[in-house]
Formats: C-alpha cells, structure tokens, sequence
C-alpha cells in the first residue's frame, strides 16, 4: 500500500533567509570539475577581523609587559580574542569548497550529502529580499540545484546577479541541465 503522495512544491521559495550583500564567490570550471572560489574581497573581509583581533591581542601584551596595568590587558585581550574568533568564524565557510567533478561524478558541498551529477535534473535562481532592522535592506539572490529524488540544495547565495547569472549558464551548461528563473517582483 505505497501509494504516492501528492503535495506542491514552491520551487519560487528560497532555501536561505539571509545572504551576504557582497559577491562571495565566484564558480571556476575547468575540464572535469567545476567549483565555487571565494572572491578577494570576501577574504578580505574576514581578515580584516583577524588582523584587528590579532592587533589587540598584541596591545594587550604590551599593556601588560611595560605598563603592569592586568586589568587593561585582560579587556583588550579579551576583547581581541572575540574578534579575531569572530573573523576565523566568518571564514570557515568561504574555505570550504563545493565542487562539481565529472571525475567521481559527484557534487560534493561539504555539508549535505553527495549528490551523483547524473541526479541533478535543473538548476534555477530565485531571489528575496534580505531585511535588516538596523541597516538598509537589499536583495540577494540564490542558486540552488534540483534532484531527480526531490531534494534542492543551496549552491550560491549573493546579491551580485549579474555573476550569479553568468556562473548559472556556466553551471548548466557543464551540468548540461536547465536553468530556470523563478525570481519574483518584490516591493519593499
């Protein structure tokens, strides 16, 4: 008694609530593989925090070796110990690679399970509006991969759309799958 079970899928959702306002990264394809690069400048946003971090925990030893004043050196230290873990943090996810290898016929993201490149059956973009309570709003769009068995998994995730759509056509055409726009008008 298998019956399948109907249910609608809003394929125009987007998987991630949030994204960065800047281009992260950008996809490289080579012969067999193709995969997503960290941009300069998303590196060097994160470190900027860890050579601030790496600055006051430096002061904080200075403090505490000329002046004697421990209880200055604890606050500074601390406080660049917090920030220079705040900007390692923040890198994490640009080093971990997602690729795309026509060698092991795998997608591998490091977080989701291995997918088999011959069960990727599209590609499509959607986007959405990134709402901060304190700052200006702003765009963001998503790339995301659709599965034979129904899954749909996160690839990109930006503001940049011009990129976004370029890796997109790149993707699908190494993929050799479609790519749908499901982006929708959004009024702030």
């Amino acid at each position: 008694m298998n019956e399948p079970i109907s249910c609608e899928i809003k394929l125009e959702r987007t998987l991630i609530q949030d994204g960065p306002k800047f281009l992260s990264h950008k996809l490289i394809v080579a012969e067999q593989v193709a995969y997503l690069k960290p941009t300069i400048s998303a590196m060097l946003f994160c470190f900027v925090y860890i050579v601030v971090g790496f600055f006051l925990i430096s002061l904080a030893s200075y403090i505490l070796l000329h002046s004697q004043k421990m209880d200055l050196a604890i606050f500074v230290g601390g406080f660049g110990i917090a920030i220079f873990t705040f900007g390692v943090s923040l890198m994490q996810p640009f080093l971990k690679r997602a690729s795309f290898d026509k060698n092991s016929q795998l997608f591998d993201n490091k977080r989701d399970r291995k997918v088999k490149l011959e069960h990727i059956i599209s590609l499509q973009i959607n986007n959405k509006m990134v709402v901060r309570k304190q700052a200006l709003s702003y765009y963001c769009y998503e790339l995301n991969m659709l599965t034979k068995h129904g899954r749909r998994i996160n690839i990109l995730n930006h503001n940049n759309f011009e990129q976004l759509n370029s890796d997109a056509g790149a993707l699908a055409a190494f993929l050799q799958v479609p790519l749908s726009d499901y982006r929708r008008k959004i009024i702030l």
